[in-house]
């Protein structure tokens, strides 16, 4: 994600997740783990994309011990540059490891969100996408899902690093994140956020779990997936989609 900063995940085999260390800028490290604790009372993720006022203070639970979470205008978001060490996984890996839902459907709302853990300043993006196809997971044609990503800088040119920063509001695509559940926890500088507070699902990394519709063409990883190496368009990786599927 950035330098000088760690992301893992605890209490699983370890190559089902995240490299054991990522470098991330500024930051002395930064963890992700499975943990225990009481289930979530409040869920705000659809809040945050009925208000139109920027720095609006998310609500949180008890479980979370961070400072805020504001809604920030895009203008204050740092993204940095990327440089994921991720675990390699197969393509079969990739669906299998995290269970991700997978799904078509249109980014209708891109909302930029300030975490503070107690005076470490992280930046995120919370993507709204209204899903107009399903091919596994519980999710519904015409429900929309709020999916957490890395920071996204919607100005400018898109960086060709991650696809994560081609995404833009009204981008068609395939996406296939992860759902949280309460154990979610993203720890930092003696801090928690349960991820489950700011959003119901997100990406594991920027590159691998979503296609996108762009207008210079169809955009993915196209190493992490030997299957779809020759395609070109959304409806041809649709159509492997529901063939895989329905199999």
């Amino acid at each position: 994600m950035k330098n000088e900063q760690l992301l893992r995940l605890l209490g699983e085999v370890d190559d089902w997740y995240i490299e054991e260390s990522m470098m991330v800028e500024r930051k002395p490290y930064q963890r992700l783990k499975w943990g225990g604790g009481l289930h979530i009372v409040i869920a705000a993720g659809f809040m945050l994309f009925t208000s139109n006022v920027w720095n609006e203070r998310i609500p949180l639970s008890t479980d979370s011990t961070a400072n805020s979470v504001h809604i920030v205008d895009q203008s204050k978001v740092k993204p940095g540059i990327s440089e994921e060490n991720l675990k390699d996984m197969t393509e079969d890996e990739l669906f299998s490891k995290w269970n991700p839902v997978v799904v078509r459907g249109t980014v209708s709302d891109i909302r930029h969100i300030e975490i503070d853990f107690n005076g470490e300043t992280e930046y995120q993006s919370l993507i709204k996408i209204h899903v107009s196809n399903v091919y596994r997971g519980d999710v519904q044609v015409g429900q929309d899902l709020i999916v957490r990503a890395d920071a996204i800088e919607e100005t400018g040119q898109a960086s060709h690093s991650s696809v994560i920063s081609h995404v833009r509001q009204g981008m068609e695509g395939i996406f296939m994140p992860i759902p949280y559940d309460d154990e979610f926890v993203w720890e930092q500088n003696d801090a928690t956020l349960r991820l489950k507070d700011i959003a119901d699902y997100g990406f594991p990394d920027g590159e691998r779990y979503l296609f996108l519709d762009t207008p210079n063409g169809l955009l993915f990883e196209r190493g992490a997936y030997p299957s779809l190496q020759d395609l070109d368009s959304l409806d041809e990786v649709e159509h492997w989609m529901m063939t895989r599927f329905t199999e």
